[in-house]
């Protein structure tokens, strides 16, 4: 990995009871492109930037990949990553896969030049103080942000988003924030929602009463009503048919459920 002189992250009372990563807050100028002149001012521990809307940093360009490169808050600095794009990122004239940036570092993605600033003004990350939760594992930085994190929301009755590439550990962290919070001794009831017909999605999360449609020949509950009091995790979310997202969307804010072919919740 290509490494450039600059300030450490810093890491702040590693060993405490209450430990916690600060960093510094950064900047991204286009100095050339037709954003020139745009300052993106970021917080993030991981920002992606490409041409795709829902990146951190759009970069509206048909040089830039949908998905081009992210920079990455580590232990020892700034680091930027290229994902795989199409043009390639290069600092400093050089091309790169990784690299750590230091301030005033030129960044050019495909046509698109940037700009890395390091701003005065800190972020505080609280850590566990613990390298795991539950069944998972971990000491790096990341992930104890993440374990206090989870730690956090288990004790809430929220909705929580929990994204990552295939194999990273979504269902087992979403097991965990069950496992660690009060509703435990509830069921936990996973949907793959990759792998229901579309036809039959509605019926399996909602239910459905007897007569609703051909073959329902008796009342059923749906995945909602099976965990009720406890947790469901849908897996593959994005696989959702779009019909049934406000329907989802209404049980998230309602907190009601109506099975398929009953007129009251």
């Amino acid at each position: 990995m290509a490494k450039f002189a600059g300030k450490p992250t810093m890491l702040v009372n590693p060993t405490s009871e209450r430990p916690s990563l600060e960093y510094n807050k950064f900047k991204l100028v286009v100095l050339e492109g037709p954003e020139a002149g745009t300052e993106y001012v970021l917080d993030g521990q991981r920002v992606r930037i490409g041409s795709h809307p829902e990146n951190d940093v759009v970069i509206p360009n048909e040089t830039v990949s949908r998905r081009h490169c992210e920079i990455v808050v580590a232990e020892d600095g700034h680091r930027i990553r290229d994902l795989g794009s199409t043009n390639g990122t290069d600092v400093e004239g050089a091309r790169i896969v990784e690299a750590y940036l230091h301030p005033g570092a030129r960044i050019t993605i495909g046509e698109v030049v940037l700009i890395f600033q390091l701003l005065g003004e800190k972020v505080e990350v609280p850590l566990s103080p613990h390298n795991s939760f539950g069944r998972m594992l971990g000491k790096s930085v990341s992930m104890r942000a993440l374990f206090h994190l989870a730690g956090k929301v288990a004790g809430r009755d929220v909705t929580v988003l929990i994204t990552g590439e295939t194999g990273t550990g979504k269902g087992l962290l979403a097991e965990e924030i069950h496992l660690h919070s009060p509703r435990r001794e509830k069921p936990f009831v996973v949907v793959d929602c990759s792998t229901i017909p579309a036809h039959l999605m509605e019926s399996e999360l909602f239910g459905h009463v007897k007569g609703a449609f051909t073959g329902a020949v008796a009342d059923r509950d749906g995945a909602f009503a099976q965990a009720d009091g406890g947790t469901i995790f849908f897996d593959e979310i994005g696989e959702l048919p779009p019909v049934l997202q406000p329907k989802l969307l209404r049980v998230l804010e309602k907190r009601e459920v109506k099975p398929v072919g009953q007129t009251k919740t």
